[in-house]
């Protein structure tokens, strides 16, 4: 079920909104909601994160041995 929201947003940034809204044949109040439900997905980090098991270091993979050397040891 919608219910109504009251905001208070700076007037060229409802002008802004309504134009992209525009553009994309959408509402401004689906945009809004769009929003709302993106923000409480989270971001994509927390929703991944622990995800995937990270093998060991093989400290015998020159790969690896170059990145260290690349971008670790040399700072």
């Amino acid at each position: 079920m919608k219910e109504k929201l009251t905001l208070t947003v700076e007037r060229s940034a409802i002008a802004q909104a309504k134009k992209i809204a525009r553009r994309n044949g959408t509402s401004l109040s689906q945009m809004v909601e769009d929003q709302f439900r993106k923000l409480a997905r989270g971001s994509f980090t927390e929703r991944w994160y622990g995800k995937f098991k990270v093998p060991p270091a093989n400290r015998n993979d020159p790969r690896l041995m170059h990145l260290l050397r690349k971008y670790v040891h040399n700072r």
